[in-house]
């Protein structure tokens, strides 16, 4: 959440980014529920200062033998005053806490204004593919390889599930391993944390309250994470870590859950808008002066991986009106798919700064004393849009999928083909041995 004392100081801005960002809140409202909050507690001060004063003078009068009546009966009016007070201070302490939990964090200068029309496309690299057949969609090309099973999976769960068989489960594993070994090779530390987490984590990320109807949550008020960012941002929340420590780095793989309400079927069929995936993230601590500079050390690491899987990609920084609740700036790099003709998100990387260690309370102790951290996520990549980039760009002809050169050692395998293909080269290569055979013994009988 936002400092109350920028608000204070700099109204101005808070409402500008505001307004940027298509939010309608009242600060002006804000800041008077605080001035009243601040007048409450000087009030209480003053009551307490005037309960132990007159406290005092009733020990002294009863010392000197005077009476006490008057003094003891206007004691006995304070606490009431104080309760009443008390009642007031937290009853303002809510109403001013609301608006501040509604508040997302104020868009970094670079930050281009405006809506989804508005996402600024900065980088295109790579070559997209020219065919000389007529492609199939991932969902075709994988359902005819009896790969993907999406009726089952809506039998087991409903809509926005998938299930993946063979060799493309497979191929889903090795990607996983190979961005894992990717970050951790660089000095990344691997965590595998909790998929379910409590109020107070879910809040501190700034999912809470504001989006619940996007969490799934159990009967037992737990909610199911929409992204790993959720318990590793939390990791140090109420916690203070030394300024040697820093920077930290993390990177993990989840299953990801999401409600999508009212999302589903506006794309297309297959693997696109899910309730379920699988992602591996990276997260950032680090001292406040440093993470502009990490957030483009993290959207490189993205693109780096996408680079040698040998996939185009775009990166666009999102606009103030499409960006996440607790960004200051998000890049989203996307992959292309060749069917529908444009770039799907694969990563989407924010520097949150200062606003979710706010909601976290974690800090760390600098030469100048105790300081809010900077605290930064980004996908090391989400798998199902990787994997229809992957698939699309890299199918041929007679409907087979060739394996990026970088994954043959997690895959085990180079290419999937269709049976009748596997069968027909199966065949070709027996009859190319026995050929090979035959003129190895033509060679001997001549010697």
């Amino acid at each position: 959440m936002l400092d109350i004392k920028l608000i204070r100081e700099n109204p101005e801005i808070v409402k500008r980014g505001l307004k940027n960002r298509g939010y309608n809140i009242n600060i002006d409202s804000l800041l008077k529920l605080d001035e009243q909050w601040r007048k409450a507690k000087q009030e209480i001060d003053i009551l307490r200062h005037k309960r132990n004063k007159i406290s005092q003078e009733i020990n002294q009068a009863k010392k000197q033998g005077k009476d006490t009546r008057l003094l003891i009966q206007e004691a006995k009016n304070i606490p009431e005053k104080i309760k009443k007070q008390e009642e007031n201070i937290e009853n303002l302490r809510k109403k001013i806490d609301d608006i501040l939990f509604s508040i997302p964090n104020i868009p970094d200068k670079s930050v281009p204004v405006g809506g989804e029309n508005k996402n600024r496309i900065v980088k295109k690299h790579g070559k997209i593919p020219r065919f000389k057949f007529k492609i199939k969609s991932h969902a075709e090309l994988l359902e005819s390889l009896d790969l993907l099973d999406m009726k089952r999976a809506a039998k087991l769960a409903g809509s926005g599930f998938y299930l993946f068989k063979g060799k493309l489960a497979q191929l889903e594993r090795a990607l996983i391993n190979f961005m894992l070994d990717f970050h951790v090779k660089q000095g990344f530390t691997e965590i595998n944390p909790p998929q379910l987490v409590n109020e107070k984590t879910a809040f501190g990320t700034g999912n809470l309250p504001k989006f619940e109807q996007d969490l799934y949550k159990t009967k037992e008020n737990f909610y199911l994470i929409p992204t790993a960012e959720v318990p590793v941002t939390n990791l140090y929340a109420d916690e203070i870590l030394q300024e040697k420590d820093l920077p930290k780095k993390f990177c993990c793989f989840t299953q990801c859950y999401r409600t999508e309400a009212g999302k589903h079927g506006s794309e297309t069929p297959g693997i696109f808008r899910l309730h379920e995936f699988e992602k591996v993230e990276m997260v950032y601590f680090c001292k406040p002066e440093n993470s502009w500079n990490f957030l483009e050390e993290m959207r490189k690491r993205a693109e780096k991986i996408l680079e040698a899987l040998k996939l185009p990609y775009q990166r666009k920084i999102l606009a103030t009106g499409d960006m996440g609740f607790a960004s200051a700036k998000t890049y989203d790099i996307g992959v292309y798919s060749p069917y529908l003709k444009k770039y799907l998100e694969a990563s989407s990387c924010s520097n949150c700064t200062d606003f979710q260690a706010r909601r976290m309370n974690a800090r760390f102790n600098s030469k100048n004393g105790l300081k809010f951290l900077h605290t930064l996520n980004g996908s090391g990549l989400a798998t199902p849009r990787l994997i229809i980039s992957l698939i699309e760009n890299n199918q041929t002809k007679q409907g087979a999928i060739k394996i990026p050169k970088v994954l043959w050692k997690y895959t085990g395998f180079k290419e999937i083909m269709p049976e009748k293909i596997k069968k027909f080269k199966q065949k070709a290569k027996k009859s190319s041995r026995k050929i090979k055979i035959r003129k190895q013994k033509k060679k001997v009988k001549r010697k």
